[in-house]
């Protein structure tokens, strides 16, 4: 029979550990122990929760044209109201032209501390549940799932849910895992960057790489020259630890970067000028694999969810595939016959229209035209 005091000390111990129980369900729960950044160019429908806070990236100079347009005054006053701004702070809003959303990112790793910490876009999301609803679209190099808008527009606990986007299923994931981050696009980085920018940009970031970074110089080459792909939009959640020490590492590449290149880039067209936005993904990739290969980090790849009005697949025939001897491209189909490159939305568009002898013509926006000869189910070859 146990004597008073040994149930005393019994428990006292089993006071103490409900109370310690209590105190570290408090901290996960009450205070912004995880908090995921979304990131916002223009207005759209607000994404904002307990752990989510919506904040724009380029606030600084949110009155000049950008590749989305000049805002109106009651745009910019939206935008004022219903989020932070990335211009406070350290801050590198004034870079965004050419940083998008990696100037949101550097004001993240500034100016918080919460101990698990993320980044999305306002389109943009990590999808965490296997069975969830929204349907996949799928690519040779990429599936992603699609959302309309219209779910944007009541997000709520169904939408969350659903992806299961809320901390009782986050955090979870990190008892096995550091980071979560977007399945990559699979291809060979180095061609594909040749083909869709400057590859003198990427050949020069790997330069210094090689001088600050010399032990990683030739995984990040191996990495590019694979078939492996990168990570897409910067998307992850994480502990705060390992985006403090990636951030510091990939600005001490950007930055520098950035001022070597800047009267060359200022000269470029809108899309073009977003080259530390384009290289961040390839950076990112590199890094947070050689990591994963070299110091055990764990990572776990999620599709990413794609919130959008772009496009409503057609029953049967949700793309286009164009093949030509230089390029081949997927194309989403729109309404009235309007079809715009899935992978370059902002330049390569047109309408289409089918002619006997299954042929397809496309008017380009640029005033061009081309036709096409149906090759197989959905895709067309350029006629010679």
């Amino acid at each position: 029979m146990k004597s008073g005091k040994s149930i005393y000390y019994i428990s006292m111990l089993s006071a103490a550990l409900i109370l310690c129980a209590a105190i570290y369900t408090l901290f996960i729960y009450k205070t912004d122990y995880l908090k995921i950044f979304v990131v916002y160019y223009k207005p759209a429908p607000l994404i904002k929760s307990e752990i989510f806070a919506p904040i724009q990236a380029g606030r600084a100079i949110a009155d000049t044209p950008s590749r989305q347009g000049t805002f109106t005054k009651e745009e910019i006053s939206w935008l004022n109201e219903n989020m932070i701004g990335d211009n406070t702070g350290g801050n590198i809003s004034e870079l965004n032209r050419s940083f998008a959303e990696i100037t949101a990112l550097y004001w993240i790793w500034k100016n918080t501390n919460s101990p698990f910490v993320g980044m999305f876009q306002y389109r943009r999301f990590l999808s965490l549940n296997d069975n969830a609803h929204y349907p996949y679209v799928k690519f040779p190099s990429m599936r992603f799932r699609h959302l309309g808008l219209k779910h944007l527009e009541s997000f709520a606990k169904p939408f969350l849910h659903d992806l299961e986007l809320e901390k009782k299923y986050i955090l979870p994931w990190f008892a096995t895992h550091d980071i979560l981050v977007s399945e990559p696009i699979k291809l060979n980085a180095y061609q594909q960057y040749k083909k869709e920018h400057y590859i003198s940009d990427l050949d020069a970031a790997l330069n210094i790489i090689k001088q600050k970074y010399p032990q990683m110089y030739d995984f990040a080459l191996q990495n590019l020259n694979s078939e492996e792909g990168f990570y897409p939009s910067n998307l992850f959640i994480t502990r705060r630890e390992i985006l403090n020490q990636y951030a510091e590492w990939l600005f001490s590449i950007l930055l520098p970067l950035h001022e070597e290149l800047k009267d060359e880039i200022a000269a470029r067209n809108t899309e073009q000028k977003l080259a530390s936005a384009y290289l961040s993904e390839r950076l990112f990739t590199i890094y947070f694999r050689y990591q994963q290969k070299y110091n055990g980090l764990r990572i776990k790849e999620f599709p990413f969810a794609l919130a959008s009005n772009f496009f409503e697949p057609p029953a049967g025939l949700p793309f286009i595939v164009l093949k030509t001897p230089e390029w081949q491209d997927i194309f989403i189909d729109q309404k009235d016959n309007r079809i715009c490159s899935f992978n370059n939305p902002y330049k390569n568009c047109g309408k289409f229209r089918f002619l006997p002898e299954n042929r397809l013509q496309v008017k380009w926006d640029d005033g061009k035209t081309s036709l096409f000869r149906h090759h197989n189910s959905n895709e067309f070859e350029l006629e010679k």
